[in-house]
């Protein structure tokens, strides 16, 4: 019986990309959401404290599937690819979430800030409470395209330095195999 060739780290992250995508996702629409439905921020919370432990899961996968002989670098570079993939995703919905969905985002969230540090006696006349302030008033606030794009870089980056971390953790030995 002939044995089926083992998959790519580029084909596994491409399969395993839009799922990916779809969790970093829900991840971000949460926190989008999270000053309308209070538990929408806890949910973001347990999704960002799990992503290493996903990425983990999709490593060690692929490091059992080629029974124990992946190499840190191909775990790693499956890790980078995942979030480099699933930023993409997650760029696109968050975009469209964004734009259309909640085009006003970023304005509630100066505003929130703007209204919380004026309650604060020490943060009244602060520095940064006045910078917020010229950014709403002069328009200069983050459009969703940079918004976005400051948070793809943001998670590739990330994703970057806790894929090396998981890598090494899911290149733990298996069971019953002598390496």
């Amino acid at each position: 019986m002939e044995q089926e060739p083992k998959k790519s780290i580029y084909k596994c992250a491409a399969e395993w990309g839009l799922p990916f995508g779809l969790y970093l996702s829900c991840m971000g629409v949460a926190s989008i959401f999270a000053d309308y439905f209070a538990p929408l921020s806890v949910l973001f919370m347990v999704l960002l404290l799990a992503t290493p432990a996903v990425v983990y899961y999709f490593q060690r996968r692929k490091f059992i599937e080629d029974d124990g002989f992946t190499e840190y670098a191909a775990l790693w570079m499956l890790g980078i690819l995942l979030f480099i993939l699933g930023a993409v995703i997650a760029s696109f919905i968050i975009y469209l979430v964004l734009q259309y969905g909640r085009p006003n985002f970023m304005y509630d969230q100066a505003q929130a800030v703007i209204d919380a540090y004026s309650k604060i006696p020490q943060m009244k006349d602060s520095e940064l409470l006045h910078v917020i302030r010229r950014m709403v008033d002069e328009n200069l606030l983050p459009t969703p395209i940079e918004a976005v794009f400051n948070a793809f870089w943001f998670v590739s980056f990330f994703g970057s330095l806790s894929s090396a971390v998981t890598a090494l953790i899911a290149q733990r030995r298996l069971k019953g195999k002598h390496q």
